[in-house]
């Protein structure tokens, strides 16, 4: 029975680091298509990542708590303003209860090209992940 059970709690063991790796990479998954969107200057495809309250904090000043409505007509407008020429995430952290990633937003002014650094945290809301804050600084 000892044998059993030490197999059985192996076993066990060995499936919760399969499914935290699963959760993990899916996590990145997220990240990597919100980091593509945001490549592209393309704010229709993040809309299925905005919460119904979302904080952004922008370089513009613009800071707060938003709508999912108001964070696509606030970014959009951001995004015009400030097309994006190279954006990545540099890293990213999967803490199973808070996700968040840091990167880079390159754009060119007439002063020269300007470099942003983004934070984008991440929440589950109804086993989906949304997005709980952009920041833009």
């Amino acid at each position: 029975n000892r044998s059993k059970e030490k197999k059985f709690t192996s076993k066990l063991k060995k499936l919760h680091r399969i499914q935290k790796l699963q959760k993990r990479r899916q996590t990145i998954d997220e990240f990597k298509n919100i980091e593509r969107a945001i490549a592209r200057g393309n704010i229709s495809q993040l809309t299925s990542y905005f919460n119904s309250r979302t904080y952004l904090n922008l370089a513009n000043g613009v800071s707060g708590y938003y709508s999912n409505n108001q964070v696509y007509y606030v970014l959009k407008k951001y995004f015009r303003k400030h097309k994006v020429k190279v954006f990545k995430f540099s890293k990213i952290f999967t803490d199973a209860n808070a996700p968040y990633a840091v990167g880079s937003y390159d754009f060119n002014t007439r002063n020269g090209r300007r470099s942003l650094r983004v934070y984008v945290s991440l929440k589950r809301v109804k086993n989906e992940w949304k997005i709980l804050q952009i920041t833009l600084n």
